[in-house]
């Protein structure tokens, strides 16, 4: 019994010990646990106070010390290394794949260096390590015929390490939202590597805006080629085939997922609303970012097709001569460009024309990227093989540019099967070459290129393709030319030269003309110029006259402008009935755009003449008296045409000294007046007389930068296009005032004009001498001449 009990009494104690233990272990760990959470609360509090205090201190040092430094070693690289004003930069990180938006890129690199090559460096980012400038440039030249060896000294490659981040394999999930965030590290990357004068990005890569803007405050250009985001892409969502099960299943994450789009849709506007300007490559791609970006002031710039060679090309009547008809498709291997599609289609047409199976051959061509296109083409081609179609499938890889070109023209038809492209090069390409086009109902294909049943066909499914290939298989060769002929007609306006325009035209009025300001009046700060001279140095001066009395044409630089002189015989004025006329008329000055004059250039030829014509004739340096022939009766009318031939800036001056030395050649016809008859001589009964002219007012021109506190002399285009005002003076050899002038919105103080007038002493008397010197050698010529016929 006592067993028992101690038994039981020991049981009791042993749970008692247990049950106290238990307790004991429950309150310790949660009062670890407490304190563990109160510390690590604790420390991730101050954790993220550190990091955000390290930012607020490192933020303004990177802002404010390192990035002006870095980008005024990268100007001082630019302008003592290269021998270049400003620099542009293209962040492309595949720049070698041979694709359409490497032609995209390449073309508007050739753009830019073609209008200015001696005062841009082209720096390209770019992930592609393994290539060298000049292997580019020839893969370039291999691939779209753009040769740009000519320009090698101008392009820079800037290589990017961290490419690899963008890889779409490293993202299972979410492939495109965490290729654009580490988008933003290449960003900071390419800003590190290089900080440019400005900055374009032509593939894409909208999160690198905010650090080029925000950091290093220079202007952003973006040629979207295709919204990251769209209504297209919410609507894609709701479709099984681009969502994971899961996510179906449970509506709270679909949810948070379309929230994740929006947010995702507003951080792309803000990322957009970084760009200076904004080239749109389509009216759909147009549509989309003015909604998304929230702008409106967006160009739309066609992307370049290289189509001239393709034109020239002869339509190929297939029913003759060719056995074999073929079917193309070009594009990069990728998913979206849905090359199952053609596949399944061109099976499709051989199952219902079994009498089509040794005529045609589907021939997929394009570029890869990475081993990602490699598996895609592996997989492609089991397709093939499961649909027993390989002897009528062919894969050509990498083609080059002709071969390209002599394929879609020898091509009956071309098929494009992407859905939403945003534009659609190949198709276009495709037109020019001859190959009638069947293209998914979507895009740009369908709002800009195709206009159906003209110049193409649209399809939407397998059927509706092998239907609208078999009815062009079907036709006839007169209808088959007929839209052959139309779809020709109307990819002119996708020309290089029309994306050339486009292209230039904002950059040059918006970005380029103010980092040329800033280049401008930095140098004339350290008193030099864009031409290496002084502020108050002339460019050479040079004037030729013809064989013909009264033409000259006269040099000021590049700035080239011919007068012409003639005359009649006219009524004097009322008012002064003894004296005779003069005009003079400016013309062919369209190309003179002035910072403070835009959009008034009709008014800015007749203002410069009025003042040439009171420089000259109001300051009496022509004797209108000698003019006269009869009192009240005839006088002779002096007419002067100013032609520009070219314009390099300082058109006032040089059309001034035109219109002088013209004055100072020409030849009247001599006249006998009898009573009040008045014969005119020609020039074989007597010799015509010169216009006697007393004295030679001469123009001299100031620009006026920084409120007139920087001026120059002889401004060429590029200074005038962001100087502030002009200030013109008319002045003799002997001192004489003729003309004071001031054009925009600035005040000159009176030490200041004394100034100008000063200087502009100097050299009216070396001018003046030097156009003395070249018209008495003219004379002396002329009259060698003279004696040579009379010896005769």
């Amino acid at each position: 019994m006592w067993y028992l009990v101690l038994k039981r009494l020991s049981q009791v104690t042993l749970f008692c010990i247990w049950s106290v233990t238990l307790i004991y272990l429950i309150v310790l760990s949660v009062f670890t646990i407490i304190i563990f959470n109160i510390f690590l609360i604790i420390f991730l509090f101050w954790f993220i106070l550190t990091l955000f205090g390290w930012s607020f201190a490192l933020i303004p040092i990177v802002k404010f010390v390192f990035i002006p430094w870095h980008h005024r070693q990268c100007r001082l690289w630019t302008k003592n290394k290269q021998q270049k004003h400003s620099s542009i930069a293209f962040f492309h990180p595949y720049s070698k794949n041979g694709n359409n938006s490497e032609r995209i890129l390449w073309t508007a690199i050739e753009s830019i260096l073609k209008k200015y090559k001696n005062d841009i460096q082209i720096i390209i980012y770019t992930g592609d390590r393994d290539v060298t400038t000049e292997e580019m440039l020839q893969c370039v030249k291999r691939r779209f015929g753009i040769d740009m060896e000519t320009y090698s000294s101008s392009i820079t490659l800037i290589y990017l390490r961290s490419r690899v981040l963008i890889e779409a394999n490293y993202f299972k999930l979410w492939t495109s939202l965490g290729q654009k965030i580490s988008s933003i590290i290449l960003g900071f990357e390419a800003l590190i590597r290089f900080i440019p004068d400005v900055y374009i990005d032509s593939m894409g890569y909208p999160f690198t805006y905010p650090c080029f803007y925000y950091l290093a405050s220079i202007p952003i250009m973006s040629y979207v080629q295709y919204p990251i985001v769209s209504s297209n892409l919410i609507e894609q969502l709701n479709e099984e085939n681009n969502n994971n099960e899961f996510i179906i299943k449970k509506s709270l994450l679909f949810k948070l997922k379309l929230i994740s789009y929006q947010i995702y849709s507003y951080i792309y506007g803000w990322c957009g609303r970084c760009s200076s300007i904004i080239y749109c490559n389509s009216s759909w791609t147009k549509k989309h970012i003015e909604s998304l970006w929230g702008l409106s002031c967006i160009h739309l710039v066609y992307p370049p097709c290289d189509i001239k060679q393709s034109l020239e090309m002869p339509f190929i009547d297939i029913d003759e001569k060719q056995t074999i008809k073929t079917i193309v498709s070009v594009g990069e291997f990728r998913p979206e460009k849905n090359h199952q599609l053609q596949i399944q289609v061109f099976h499709q047409l051989l199952q219902k024309k079994p009498e089509y199976h040794e005529q045609l051959k589907l021939i997929l061509i394009g570029s890869i990227r990475h081993y990602e296109d490699r598996e895609y083409i592996e997989q492609l081609k089991l397709l093939i093989d499961n649909l027993n179609i390989s002897n009528q499938v062919l894969f050509k890889l990498d083609m080059n540019f002709q071969e390209l070109k002599n394929q879609l023209n020898q091509a009956v038809i071309g098929l494009s099967t992407m859905r939403n492209e945003h534009f659609g090069i190949d198709i276009v390409e495709m037109m020019a070459a001859g190959a009638i086009v069947v293209a998914y109902k979507s895009g740009g294909p369908q709002m800009d290129i195709i206009e159906e049943g003209k110049t193409g066909f649209f399809a939407s499914d397998i059927d509706s393709y092998a239907t609208m290939m078999e009815t062009i298989l079907c036709m006839k060769s007169v209808e088959r030319r007929q839209i052959q002929e139309q779809a020709r007609q109307s990819v002119e306006r996708f020309s290089t030269l029309n994306f050339e325009r486009l292209f230039l035209e904002p950059m040059a009025s918006k970005v380029i003309g103010k980092c040329e300001e800033k280049f401008i009046i930095r140098c004339l700060r350290d008193r030099q110029r864009l031409d290496h001279r002084l502020p108050f140095v002339t460019r050479d001066i040079k004037i030729e006259f013809r064989e013909e009395y009264g033409s000259a044409v006269v040099s000021l630089g590049l700035t080239k402008v011919l007068a012409q002189t003639c005359c009649k015989i006219v009524k004097p004025k009322e008012t002064r009935p003894n004296e005779g006329r003069l005009r003079l008329q400016l013309k062919n000055s369209h190309n003179m755009v002035f910072n403070f004059e835009t959009g008034r250039q009709t008014q800015w030829t007749t203002l410069m003449s009025r003042h040439l014509l009171q420089n000259i004739r109001d300051s009496g340096c022509v004797d209108m008296e000698s003019l006269c022939i009869l009192a009240y009766e005839h006088v002779w009318e002096i007419s002067v045409n100013l032609h520009v031939v070219d314009y390099d800036g300082n058109i006032l001056d040089c059309a001034n000294l035109a219109a002088l030395c013209a004055l100072a050649h020409f030849r009247y016809p001599a006249v006998t007046v009898t009573g009040t008859d008045v014969h005119v001589h020609s020039l074989t009964e007597r010799n015509p007389q010169p216009i006697r002219i007393l004295h030679y007012p001469i123009m001299i021109s100031f620009a006026l930068f920084e409120n007139g506190e920087y001026m120059l002399i002889d401004a060429c285009e590029a200074e005038e296009k962001v100087m502030e005002g002009l200030f013109a003076i008319g002045m003799n050899q002997h001192k004489e005032l003729s003309t004071l002038a001031m054009f925009g919105e600035i005040c000159l103080t009176r030490d200041q004009i004394e100034n100008c007038i000063s200087l502009a002493h100097n050299l009216v008397r070396d001018i003046t001498k030097e156009m003395r010197s070249t018209l008495e050698k003219n004379r002396e010529e002329q009259l060698q001449m003279i004696q040579a016929i009379n010896h005769r």
